[in-house]
């Protein structure tokens, strides 16, 4: 007669075959994620090194050009600064593996979030100070390179200490910082465009009146192009740093408590997963400065074809005559 095995031997066969299968799919679940760390790694060094590039080349254009090197574009210049700056400090960990950039890093990106913010704040005064006159005499060149200084001082200020401190408890005040930047950004761009809209000419018939309207006027006309153009650079701003700071979230509770669903290797992926979006966004920025900005499309028409830019007026956007402003 045929002897059947017994069901313990049934049970330790399944329990080995089992443990087999689990080992397996436990060692081809690691390879998979150390595989997707490493195309990670790579798709981010890829957009560091495209927005490295072609912020650089934003900055050759507003040098060279005497419409761009004006008092009306220092935040923007600043803004353009920071964004070679984080996609630099990226490569240069990566690379280099020096933690000791991480501080620049940090400061690099909340000094991008204070320039959008100082560009709304800065017109939002252009549209209060009346006549023009007397804002041209406040805001002076000098006092705006300060304030661009003073803008890289306060993001160090904010960032730094605790950075040095727990990079735990600066991932979390990097991300509140940068939800509070944003909305009260959000709040003084909403605040330009009505104004704007309620702006009214003076009543006044005399010619001195006259040339203070057609200066608010031009003024009001450059404005309003501008915050157009910020407004979508604040719209990627937001869609780029929301995802950031979700992940900056889960990782500081993920600190705090082991009871997270989330694994410290799925917070691997993910945070260099938003780290990609992010410098996404500082790669962006330049084409939507040639897109938006009219000068800055013939400059670079100029550079890179060595030749005269050839601009068609009836599909080209409103020209800014910031030439027009004092020079102070």
């Amino acid at each position: 007669m045929l002897e059947y095995p017994k069901i313990s031997e049934f049970r330790k066969s399944r329990l080995f075959l089992l443990f087999f299968f689990g080992v397996y799919a436990h060692r081809l679940l690691a390879s998979n994620m150390v595989d997707t760390l490493q195309a990670l790694n790579t798709a981010l060094l890829v957009v560091c090194s495209a927005a490295v590039v072609s912020n650089v080349l934003a900055v050759v254009i507003f040098a060279a050009t005497k419409k761009l090197r004006v008092k009306y574009y220092a935040f923007a210049f600043n803004l353009v600064l920071g964004d070679i700056v984080a996609p630099a400090s990226i490569l240069i960990l990566i690379n280099a593996n020096l933690p000791k950039l991480r501080p620049l890093y940090s400061t690099s990106l909340c000094a991008v979030k204070l320039s959008i913010l100082a560009i709304a704040v800065n017109r939002f005064l252009a549209l209060t100070i009346t006549p023009p006159a007397r804002y041209d005499a406040m805001v002076t060149r000098g006092r705006m390179l300060a304030a661009c200084v003073l803008i890289w001082i306060i993001s160090a200020a904010i960032l730094v200490p605790t950075l040095l401190h727990s990079k735990l408890l600066a991932r979390m005040l990097q991300s509140s910082t940068t939800l509070g930047i944003l909305l009260i950004t959000a709040v003084f761009y909403c605040a330009v465009f009505r104004k704007m809209s309620r702006y009214t000419p003076p009543l006044a018939s005399t010619e001195g009146a006259r040339a203070d309207d057609a200066v608010a006027r031009t003024r009001l006309r450059q404005t309003r192009h501008l915050m157009i153009t910020f407004t979508i650079i604040l719209v990627t701003c937001f869609a780029c740093w929301i995802p950031y700071c979700i992940v900056n979230f889960m990782v500081y509770f993920s600190g705090k408590s082991m009871r997270m669903s989330v694994g410290p290797r799925n917070l691997s992926i993910l945070s260099r997963l938003v780290a990609t979006i992010l410098m996404f966004n500082s790669l962006i920025n330049p084409f939507i400065y040639w897109w938006r900005i009219r000068e800055f499309r013939v400059s670079m028409y100029r550079l890179i074809c060595r030749g005269r830019g050839k601009v068609d007026p009836e599909n080209d956007v409103v020209t800014l005559h910031t030439m027009q402003e004092p020079e102070n």
